[in-house]
């Protein structure tokens, strides 16, 4: 087991993805990166997970204008701090997280870049993964699962047998 294993049961496997749609509250992103627009690269932290992510496109931005009131755009260039987004999030790998309607705790991340946190966010939706660790790969394993039979030596069980006195006694049964 390492960090970014999850634990489940083989019938209800959790999902991978490689890419997810997701909302996202920007905080204060660096002062020297004041915008966020396609291509922006930051950290991810996703239950145990921590890797490098790209955002792949912003599909919708609630952001306030220079008086305050908030405005909606859908597909903009790039979103400022504080605004509320819809993104979808690459990864070079693929990883195990859950919609966040279904299983919260999957689906629950933050992106942080250079130490500071930068967003906080839910999964609203994914693709599954195609590749190595993906729905391929699952329903291998599970079609290798379904394969493989265990099967108990065939040792004899004592027989149990009822004493004079009404006890149960255990006879083995000699050959």
């Amino acid at each position: 087991m390492k960090k970014g294993d999850v634990l489940c049961h083989r019938k209800d496997m959790v999902p991978c993805t490689e890419i997810f749609e997701a909302e996202m509250e920007l905080l204060e992103l660096l002062p020297y990166k004041p915008i966020m627009s396609r291509g922006y690269t930051c950290m991810i932290h996703m239950h145990t997970y921590a890797d490098e992510c790209v955002i792949k496109d912003i599909m919708f931005a609630t952001e306030k204008n220079n008086a305050g009131v908030p405005e909606d755009k859908a597909k903009p260039q790039y979103i400022r701090s504080f605004a509320k987004c819809t993104v979808r999030i690459m990864f070079k790998k693929p990883i195990a997280l859950e919609k966040f309607d279904v299983l919260p705790q999957l689906g629950r991340f933050t992106l942080r870049d250079e130490g500071r946190t930068i967003a906080l966010g839910r999964v609203l939706k994914y693709k599954p993964a195609s590749g190595p660790g993906g729905a391929a790969a699952a329903a291998g394993l599970e079609r290798k699962l379904a394969a493989t039979k265990i099967t108990a030596s065939k040792t004899e069980e004592p027989k149990a047998e009822a004493n004079p006195n009404g006890m149960a006694s255990i006879a083995e049964e000699k050959e």
